[in-house]
């Protein structure tokens, strides 16, 4: 748990955010996804923006982290986060597939 912590910690300041402001981040995070686990990464940037931390700028990894760092943190409360688990599965391997003509471009033999 402390490696995940840790990923999510310093993926959080890859994408902008102040160490000094990480606690309030993390609580707005965890309020963002609570409400709405299958949040978009834009919407989730917006709202972020909205309640003043401008410059962090959220990615599908940064969510999926972040989903995964907060059930860990609380397993009852974990039902939360997972509203809709096969949406977020789906997603995974939508994000995950690539297609073999796209894989041949990166073929070098």
């Amino acid at each position: 748990m402390n490696d995940l912590r840790q990923i999510f910690i310093d993926r959080l300041v890859k994408k902008g955010a102040d160490p000094s402001s990480l606690p309030g981040i993390l609580r707005a995070l965890s309020k963002i996804l609570s409400a709405n686990p299958d949040i978009d990464p834009v919407a989730a940037t917006e709202k972020l923006s909205y309640l003043g931390w401008k410059e962090i700028e959220v990615d599908y990894h940064l969510l999926q982290l972040a989903l995964a760092y907060f059930e860990s943190e609380d397993p009852q409360s974990s039902e939360r986060f997972s509203q809709n688990d096969s949406r977020r599965q789906a997603m995974r391997l939508r994000d995950v597939s690539t297609p073999p003509e796209t894989l041949n471009e990166f073929d070098n033999s």
